[in-house]
């Protein structure tokens, strides 16, 4: 069975695919990891989140209540309408994210990042163990105040001020508002979790890709190589065909002589030698 053809090519340049090989190695590890004070770091952006729970809730709130005890109604004036907390903590998160806590934040703990650092706020729909990558059918009155950054303390120093500033706000607005202290919303932080690392890409991945790209590389430039050296025979192949089949001075015969050579025709009237006689046709 006949090797193929760019086989044999890639064989012959052997030696520069394996120096390409390495350097393919060495590029790909530069491109996953990098040494910095002696230490080698992986290059993959480190992420990491921090949440801080808030109940909201109200002074009349009846969670712990087995039953709502009856009430005198005063005739003209209408009973009391308790708001829907569920549904304005999804207004508090929008609250939350939005420009002005930003701003109060970074005067607190510095100016965030735009690429690695950011604050967000959810309402929770699942069960505290839920993730809510993966929402739940629950509409709670829960707020989870979120901080993102590439390190855990920062993480959880952003959620931490932003928790603190979004509190001081509504107790602000409530103030400005002059909502008497039976009909505000009260905000209780339920907890303040421990910052945890948040799901990447595969790391893997550029080092794959560059690792392949940089090997793919020297390929082709073997079949490059490769071509022009043949491009390159066969312009010399006529050339050595043409001093091969010229003559040498000293062999060139004149005209006259090549003239006169005649060519021999036989005839009837020859005689061929047969044995030691002659026999005539």
């Amino acid at each position: 069975m006949e090797t193929p053809k760019y086989l044999q090519t890639l064989w012959s340049y052997k030696w520069l695919l394996a120096f390409g090989l390495v350097v393919a190695a060495v590029a790909a590890f530069f491109a996953g990891f990098s040494i910095t004070n002696g230490e080698v770091q992986s290059r993959a952006v480190q992420s990491y989140t921090a949440s801080t729970t808030v109940l909201v809730t109200s002074p009349n709130d009846t969670l712990f209540q087995s039953q709502v005890p009856g009430a005198t109604i005063e005739e003209g004036v209408s009973a009391p309408e308790p708001l829907d907390l569920a549904s304005a903590t999804q207004i508090y998160a929008y609250l939350v994210s939005g420009a002005e806590v930003r701003t109060e934040v970074e005067a607190a703990v510095g100016p965030l990042d735009e690429d690695t650092e950011s604050i967000t706020a959810i309402r929770r729909t699942t069960q505290p163990a839920g993730d809510e990558r993966f929402p739940g059918s629950l509409k709670l009155p829960v707020l989870q105040i979120v901080g993102t950054a590439p390190t855990a303390e920062r993480a959880e120093e952003i959620s931490a001020a932003a928790t603190d500033v979004f509190l001081g706000y509504v107790a602000d607005q409530q103030e400005a508002k002059q909502i008497a202290p039976e009909n505000r919303v009260e905000l209780e932080v339920l907890s303040s979790g421990a910052a945890v690392a948040s799901a990447t890409g595969n790391p893997a991945i550029p080092i794959v890709v560059t690792g392949f790209a940089v090997f793919l590389g020297f390929v082709a430039l073997a079949f490059v190589l490769a071509a022009i050296r043949s491009n390159r025979n066969k312009r010399n192949r006529p050339r050595r065909r043409s001093r091969a089949a010229a003559p040498t001075g000293g062999d060139t015969a004149p005209d006259s002589e090549a003239n006169d050579i005649e060519e021999i025709q036989t005839s009837d009237d020859d005689q061929v030698l047969v044995g030691a006689g002659t026999r005539a046709d």
